[in-house]
C-alpha cells in the first residue's frame, strides 16, 4: 500500500518544496522471501489470498527486478477483480502506482493511483484514501498542477485523524506550506508552516523538521520578514540530517534575505564552497535558486562580469526546465483528459443500465417511466454538455501548449541556420591553402624532370610549410565552428596584431608571390588588443584574400591602425581595382551576394564579406569600406577596446 509521507527515505524535491510518498517497510527482497511467497501461491486455492500474495510478491521484486514486479502486480489485479475483492484491487493498483513512480512515470502513476480511490471509497478505508490523495497531491505538484494538487491535499485532510495521526497530518500541513509557497500565497504558506512545527515537535526525524523550517523561512523571506527568515533557516541549516539540497535552498535564501539587510559580505560568505555541491548534486531546481543567489551577491558587489556570467547560467537552465516541464505538463492534461473520458463513458453506460432497468421494473407505470426517462436524457444532455464545455477547455490549453514547442521549433530552426554559416565559414577560409597547396602540386607535376635538386628541395619544404599551415588552419577553424554550434560565442584574448598578420599572410605567400604584391605591414611589434581571436581571424583573412584577388601584378596591400572613441580600426589597403559606392553597399549594408573575377582570374561565392559583417556586428563592431575605380579599395574593421 502507498502511504504519504517518505519514498524509501529520499525526499523528492521540486522547485523549493518538498513532497513525501510512502512504500511501506522492506530494504530489498530477499530470495527466502520470494521463495516462500510463490510456495504459498501453490497452496491456496482461494483466489483473494493469491491475489495478496502476488501483489506481496511484486513489492518483493520492486526494486531489483521491476519487470518482473509489474508482472506480479497485474497478476494480482486481475484476480482481485475476478474474485470481485474491492480491497485486493485497491492495493493492486496502488501497488502498480507505486512501481510508476520508481520509473519516474508520474502520469501513469496517476492514473494508478486515481484507479485506486472508488476501490478504497467503496470498503470506507479511510487511511487509504487519505494515502492516495496524498501521492496524487504531490505528483499533481511534481507535474505543476498547484490547483489538482492543493485540491488532493484537502481532500486528503477529509480523511485524517489530526489527534490520532499526528505524523500523517505534520507531512501534509507541510506539503500544504510548499504548494501555498509555489502559489504565491505566502501568508496561507506561513500559517501552515508553523502549524506543522506544532504539530512536529515531539518528533525525533530531523529531516522532517528542517524541511518545516526551511518552508517557514521561505514564507517570512518572501513576506520581507528578512530577520525572522533567517532564524528559520538557520534553524533548518542546523538539523544533523538535514538533506544536501535543503542545505543548499536554506543557505540561498538566507544569502538573498543577507542581501536585503544590506550584509552584502555575509551573504556572499554563506554561498561559499557550495558550487561545487550544486554541479555534483545534479539538481537543476537547487542549481537555479543557487545561480539566483549568486547573481544576486555579485550585483551587489558590482561585480558586473560575474553577475551577468551567472544570470546566463539561470536562463539557460530555466529555460531547459521550462521546455522539460511543458512536456511534462501536456502528459498530465492528457492523462487527465483521458481519465475524464473514461469516467464520462463510465458515466453514460451505467445511465443507460439504470433506464433499461426502470424500463422493465415499471412498465405499467408508462406515465412515471416516461417522466423518468425524460428526466435522466436530460441529465445525460447536461452532462454531455459539461463533457464537451471541459473538453473544448482543454484543446485550448494544448493548443496554447503547442504555440509554445512551435515557437521552440523555430529557435531551433535559427540555431540550425547560425550552423549553416559557421560551415560557409569553414569552407571559405579553408579553400585558400587548398588552392596554395593544389597549385605547388601541379607544378612540381608538371615539371619534375626539369627541377635541380635544390629546387626540389625548395619546393618540398614549400609543400610542407603549405600543408603544415593548412592543418594548423583546419584545426582551429573546425574547433571553433564546434564551440560556436549553437550560436556566436565570443572569448577575448590578448592578441600581438603584427604577429598575427605576419601569419596570416604567410599562409597566402603562394598567392602573394604569384602575383609579385608586395605586403606592408604598418603596425608597432608592441601593440596589443584584447579580442575573439577566432573572430579577428576570419575577417582579416577574407579581408586579406579579397585584397590578393583583385590587386594585379606588382601591387601593394597595406595594414594599418588606430584607436579613437574606444574602437580599433584595422585598415586593409590594396592597390587594386577598386568599386563603386553601390557596390559596398550591396555587400556590406544590403548583405546581398556580389562576385566578380579576380584580376588573375579568380573566383568567388560572394558570401565572405556578408558572413564577417555580420560576425563583425556580432562582436560589437562592423566592417567599413572605401574605394575608388582604378586606384584601389581600403577596408576597415572596427573592434571595440576591451579591457583586462
Amino acid at each position: 500500500m502507498i502511504s504519504f509521507a517518505f519514498l524509501h527515505r529520499r525526499i523528492i524535491l521540486h522547485c523549493c518544496g518538498v513532497f513525501f510518498l510512502l512504500i511501506n517497510s522492506g530494504i530489498c527482497a530477499q530470495t527466502p522471501t520470494i521463495d516462500s511467497l510463490k510456495h504459498q501461491i501453490t497452496l491456496t486455492v482461494n483466489d483473494s489470498i493469491k491475489s495478496h500474495l502476488y501483489e506481496r510478491l511484486g513489492y518483493e521484486y520492486l526494486y531489483f527486478k521491476p519487470d518482473s514486479a509489474l508482472l506480479y502486480i497485474d497478476r494480482a489485479i486481475t484476480i482481485a477483480e475476478l474474485a470481485k475483492n474491492k480491497s485486493a484491487s485497491a492495493a493492486g493498483y496502488n501497488r502498480k502506482g507505486t512501481y510508476y513512480v520508481l520509473q519516474s512515470k508520474y502520469p501513469e502513476a496517476i492514473v494508478e493511483f486515481q484507479k485506486a480511490l472508488p476501490f478504497f471509497k467503496k470498503t470506507k478505508d479511510s487511511v487509504g484514501l487519505a494515502e492516495s490523495y496524498c501521492n496524487l497531491g504531490a505528483l499533481d505538484f511534481y507535474l505543476r498542477d498547484y490547483d489538482s494538487s492543493l485540491a488532493n491535499f484537502q481532500e486528503a485532510s477529509n480523511y485524517i485523524d489530526s489527534l490520532k495521526q499526528v505524523n500523517l497530518y505534520s507531512k501534509l500541513i507541510t506539503n500544504l506550506s510548499g504548494v501555498y509557497r509555489e502559489k504565491q500565497q505566502y501568508d496561507s504558506s506561513l500559517y501552515y508552516a508553523k502549524k506543522a512545527i506544532d504539530y512536529i515537535k515531539n518528533d525525533k526525524e530531523n529531516r522532517i523538521i528542517a524541511v518545516i523550517y526551511f518552508n517557514l523561512g521561505t514564507a517570512q523571506y518572501y513576506l520581507n520578514q528578512y530577520d525572522i527568515a533567517i532564524s528559520s533557516l538557520n534553524h533548518a541549516i542546523a538539523q544533523p540530517d538535514i538533506p544536501v539540497q535543503f542545505k543548499i535552498l536554506s543557505k540561498s535564501y538566507k544569502s538573498q534575505a543577507l542581501l536585503a539587510l544590506g550584509k552584502v559580505e555575509e551573504a556572499n560568505d554563506e554561498l561559499q564552497d557550495l558550487e561545487a555541491q550544486v554541479e555534483s548534486l545534479n539538481d537543476q531546481y537547487v542549481a537555479l535558486e543557487f545561480y539566483k543567489s549568486k547573481q544576486k551577491v555579485f550585483e551587489a558587489k558590482e561585480n558586473t562580469v560575474e553577475a551577468l556570467n551567472y544570470a546566463k547560467k539561470y536562463i539557460e537552465l530555466n529555460n531547459d526546465i521550462h521546455n522539460r516541464e511543458q512536456t511534462a505538463i501536456l502528459q498530465n492534461i492528457k492523462v487527465k483528459f483521458d481519465t475524464e473520458e473514461r469516467e464520462f463513458e463510465n458515466e453514460i453506460l451505467r445511465a443507460d443500465s439504470e433506464i433499461q432497468a426502470i424500463q422493465i421494473k415499471n412498465q405499467r407505470y408508462g406515465i412515471w417511466g416516461i417522466a423518468i426517462f425524460i428526466f435522466l436524457l436530460l441529465l445525460m444532455v447536461l452532462i454531455i454538455y459539461g463533457m464537451y464545455n471541459l473538453k473544448a477547455k482543454n484543446n485550448t490549453i494544448l493548443k496554447d501548449k503547442q504555440s509554445v514547442l512551435n515557437e521552440y521549433n523555430r529557435n531551433l530552426t535559427t540555431i540550425n541556420r547560425e550552423k549553416n554559416k559557421f560551415f560557409s565559414i569553414v569552407a571559405h577560409d579553408v579553400k585558400s591553402p587548398v588552392a596554395a597547396i593544389l597549385s605547388s602540386a601541379n607544378m612540381l607535376h608538371s615539371n619534375l624532370e626539369s627541377f635541380t635538386s635544390e629546387e626540389l628541395e625548395k619546393l618540398a619544404s614549400e609543400l610542407k610549410s603549405q600543408s603544415s599551415n593548412l592543418h594548423y588552419l583546419l584545426e582551429h577553424v573546425l574547433i571553433w565552428a564546434k564551440s560556436q554550434m549553437d550560436g556566436f560565442k565570443f572569448v577575448s584574448k590578448e592578441i600581438n596584431l603584427k604577429v598575427f598578420i605576419e601569419h596570416l599572410y604567410n599562409n597566402e605567400l603562394v598567392f602573394i608571390k604569384r602575383k609579385d604584391i608586395k605586403i606592408l605591414c604598418n603596425i608597432s611589434a608592441d601593440i596589443v588588443l584584447i579580442s575573439d581571436p577566432q573572430v579577428v581571424q576570419v575577417v582579416l583573412r577574407n579581408l586579406l584574400n579579397n585584397a590578393i584577388k583583385f590587386t594585379p601584378n606588382g601591387g601593394v596591400i597595406t595594414f594599418d591602425i588606430e584607436e579613437k572613441k574606444n574602437f580599433h580600426y584595422i585598415h586593409v589597403s590594396d592597390t587594386g581595382v577598386g568599386m563603386t559606392q553601390d557596390k559596398i553597399e550591396k555587400v556590406l549594408v544590403n548583405k546581398e551576394r556580389y562576385t566578380v573575377e579576380g584580376t588573375a582570374n579568380e573566383v568567388g561565392n560572394g558570401i565572405g564579406l556578408i558572413l564577417c559583417q555580420e560576425i563583425a556586428k556580432k562582436a560589437g563592431g562592423e566592417i567599413t569600406a572605401t574605394s575608388s575605380v582604378g586606384k584601389g579599395s581600403t577596408f576597415t574593421l572596427a573592434l571595440p577596446v576591451l579591457k583586462d
